[in-house]
């Protein structure tokens, strides 16, 4: 038997295993009715945020994949509150005749129900700092100053 009546549903994109934040999508399609929500092109997209396996993925989870600058290095910082990748930062260091220090958010992740920290970001610095970075944030002596 042919069913010649449109039947209603559309594939959905799901993750098929946890993905973090600037990975690309491993993705499970789920038929759902028609305009459950609006399917997001995951093409040149990765992850903007942590997503569990079994989400749906939707737009809001997108992002453009922003790489660390050649020669830079990044490192995790904790931040004042989700940050777009590709967003100028300046980080400023307790003491030293140089305290400021500028950033480019690479990938910025909120934190999960029970976490006690706020948000995160992989923020990349310029070689010439990165280890006084570094030595800064293990000893929690950096602050990260966001644009308005």
């Amino acid at each position: 038997m042919i069913e010649l009546w449109p039947s209603g549903l559309t594939a959905y994109p799901f993750a098929a295993a946890p993905i973090g934040p600037g990975d690309p999508f491993e993705v499970e399609w789920r038929q759902l009715p028609a305009g459950a929500y609006v399917r997001p092109s995951l093409i040149g997209s990765v992850a903007a945020h942590a997503l569990d396996e079994g989400e749906p993925i939707t737009v809001s989870d997108l992002q453009s994949p922003v790489a660390v600058p050649a020669g830079w290095w990044a490192l995790a910082l904790e931040v004042p509150r989700r940050l777009a990748p590709g967003s100028p930062i300046q980080l400023v260091l307790a003491g030293g005749d140089d305290p400021a220090v500028p950033g480019i958010v690479v990938s910025s992740d909120e934190p999960g129900r029970f976490d006690v920290s706020g948000p995160t970001a992989l923020i990349a610095v310029p070689p010439e700092d990165a280890s006084r970075i570094a030595a800064a944030a293990s000893a929690r002596q950096v602050t990260v100053l966001i644009a308005p």
